[in-house]
């Protein structure tokens, strides 16, 4: 599908992320007694689809949007806009630090509480492309925030009769319950 507007940049996937997934699939087979018969199945069937996975994943950084098509046999495409995203939070545990990896993690105003929106682990230059985007969100809300028509002041009479009216009313208010006890 082909973004709304146009691309400023594309993140490219580091092939070492499918050996890290690889490992992951080899730790949870080790530590299941069943998981270690299985292992000569579950090895190239995990490799054959996390190829196929990260064949298809593509991050796409437009004047607007984050976009993030992935997905085998079901596949998901998420447009975020620029101006909801709130954080891009990177992370790198022990293992990820031994393939070369960072997790990016991309939080936006709204969200639920259960996590991110959208996290990709493997991007080549992550930290540049977060800094892109990053930069590309605070450009699209700085002309945001020129384009918006700014309120004309009120003129100070309006203001003061409507205080006066206000003053008024809170005098009869108090009047009132004065009255009534």
């Amino acid at each position: 599908m082909k973004p709304r507007s146009p691309t400023i940049k594309q993140a490219e996937i580091l092939p070492q992320v499918i050996r890290y997934h690889l490992w992951g699939v080899v730790i949870l087979s080790i530590v299941t007694v069943v998981g270690i018969v299985l292992l000569p199945i579950t090895w190239p069937l995990a490799r054959w689809l996390l190829v196929r996975y990260y064949e298809r994943l593509e991050v796409v950084l437009t004047r607007r949007d984050l976009v993030v098509r992935r997905g085998i046999i079901n596949t998901e495409e998420k447009s975020i806009p620029l101006e909801k995203v709130t954080d891009l939070a990177l992370r790198q545990g022990p293992i990820m630090r031994h393939f070369g990896l960072k997790a990016m993690r991309v939080e936006t105003a709204g969200q639920s509480t259960e996590g991110a929106l959208v996290t990709v682990v493997g991007i080549a230059d992550v930290d540049d492309f977060r800094d892109a985007v990053l930069d590309q969100r605070d450009r699209v809300s700085d002309r945001d925030d020129d384009s918006t028509p700014k309120a004309a002041p009120a003129p100070t009479d309006d203001v003061t009769t409507l205080l006066t009216e206000i003053r008024d009313s809170l005098k009869r208010i108090e009047e009132n319950l004065a009255r009534r006890d």
